[in-house]
């Protein structure tokens, strides 16, 4: 066991070996414009993931909705009515 990442042996930027990066663009066959999305996709999961999660632990309270954004004052609210 480590006691924290100083323990290991980490690559420097001198020992790690050079590489090309090429760009090949694909038009997208599922869209009119042969556009694609421009990477949101593994961001906008995370709010529903958490309100959910926020949900299930409330459910023993009998609170099954609350509203976007989750704050703490909303939290507390739902919790003292």
């Amino acid at each position: 066991m480590t006691a924290s990442f100083l323990d290991y042996a980490l690559p420097r930027a001198d020992q790690v070996p050079m590489f090309n990066l090429d760009w090949q663009p694909t038009p997208s066959p599922n869209a009119l414009l042969d556009a694609k999305g421009v990477g949101e996709l593994s961001s906008i999961g995370a709010p529903g993931l958490l309100v959910n999660a926020v949900l299930d632990a409330l459910a023993p309270h009998g609170i099954t909705h609350l509203d976007k954004p989750l704050t703490p004052l909303r939290i507390w609210k739902a919790l003292n009515r």
